[in-house]
């Protein structure tokens, strides 16, 4: 049996089975404080949805920001500035912010779906589209090339 030379084994047998706990636990952390500052937001203070869902992603991207630079991508952050990965970080939580924003509506509008079920689906998305940013681009150390962002 002749195996290709770059041939790396299946994708799963590759997964850094520390990395993953620790972003497991990084997330379920983010998603609940995320979780109940929206719902705090949105039921108890009465704000609309756009503002719950700022207020939730603003504390989110604390606790996210904190666990990922420090537990989960520091290895590859430590080469990196805290500026550029801040900048990197709100970013792209900022592109995240409006992609949540518009999936909340799309579901409310068109499937009579409550921001409350709609964040828990978001959320099952969201899940890898952040892993993959956080590790492909906002935390994979210094880029080459003139801009640092």
């Amino acid at each position: 049996m002749v195996i290709h030379p770059y041939y790396q084994g299946p994708f799963l047998a590759r997964i850094d089975k520390r990395l993953l706990g620790e972003y497991v636990l990084a997330g379920a952390i983010t998603t609940g404080s995320d979780y109940a500052t929206f719902t705090l937001s949105f039921t108890v203070l009465n704000q609309g949805l756009l503002a719950a869902t700022i207020y939730a992603y603003v504390v989110g991207l604390v606790v996210s920001y904190l666990f990922n630079r420090y537990l989960v991508f520091k290895k590859t952050a430590d080469r990196q500035s805290n500026g550029t990965s801040l900048w990197r970080y709100i970013i792209f939580l900022f592109v995240n912010l409006v992609v949540t924003y518009g999936i909340l509506w799309f579901l409310e509008a068109n499937f009579n779906i409550t921001p409350y079920l709609g964040k828990l689906i978001v959320g099952a998305f969201m899940f890898f589209w952040i892993y993959l940013g956080n590790k492909l681009w906002v935390f994979h150390g210094e880029r080459m090339g003139p801009i640092q962002l």
